[in-house]
This record gives C-alpha cells, sequence and structure tokens, in this order.
C-alpha cells in the first residue's frame, strides 16, 4: 500500500523530468543557450532532497497512523523511531546512497507488530 503510493510519486517525479528536460531541449533550440533559462531542469542533487523529504514525511506519517490505530482512547503509543527502523531495516540514507526505495510496508507491519494488542501474537 505505502509501496505503491511512493512508487507512484516517484515515477510521476521521473516522468516530470523527463517533460522539463524536453522542453528545456526545446527552448534551447528555439532560443540557443541564454544565460537565464525560462525553464529549469532539477538537477540530481535537488530530485535527491526531494526524494529524501518525502521518505522522512510518508515514515512519520506512517508512524503516525500506527499510532493512531493502536491508540487506547485518546492515549497513541510512544514509538522509538530509531529501534522501529532498525527493527524494519529501514534506512532513507542508505536507500539513497543504494538508489533504492526504502520499504514503508515492512516498516508498518514492523510498528503494527510491536504496537498491536498481545492477543494478536497468540
Amino acid at each position: 500500500m505505502f509501496n505503491h503510493f511512493i512508487q507512484t510519486f516517484i515515477d510521476a517525479q521521473m516522468a516530470a523530468w523527463r517533460h522539463y528536460s524536453a522542453i528545456a531541449a526545446t527552448e534551447k533550440r528555439l532560443f540557443g543557450e541564454t544565460p537565464d533559462p525560462a525553464v529549469r531542469v532539477a538537477s540530481t542533487e535537488q530530485v535527491i532532497s526531494e526524494l529524501r523529504r518525502t521518505y522522512q514525511t510518508l515514515a512519520a506519517r506512517v508512524i503516525w497512523k500506527a499510532r493512531a490505530q493502536f491508540a487506547v482512547g485518546a492515549v497513541q503509543p510512544a514509538v522509538d523511531r530509531a529501534a522501529i527502523f532498525q527493527l524494519a531495516g529501514f534506512d532513507v540514507e542508505r536507500s539513497l546512497a543504494l538508489g533504492e526505495v526504502p520499504d514503508f510496508d515492512r516498516l508498518y507491519a514492523v510498528l503494527q507488530a510491536q504496537l498491536g494488542p498481545l492477543e494478536d501474537l497468540l
């Protein structure tokens, strides 16, 4: 579910980059090389920065969702983010460095296993 969401985002991000690149190339053909082009294509660093922010934000939302799911009344369970990430093998920086996508579905499954009621484990 979450993996599909993030993959759809990545697909849209890459499609946008391809389209901007094509438009920038057309601008260059029409007007030549200019010091201040009208169309700016995101750099690799900008794309990675956007991915990093999106991954981190989605991870936080996954945690919020799990906490809300296992709340008792208005009291939501505490989550040790570093410990959950370690259990899930979830590391945004490692994933970015390897060109991989973090497994958000696994992160959610680990959260459910850690936060779920004991009777669910029996």
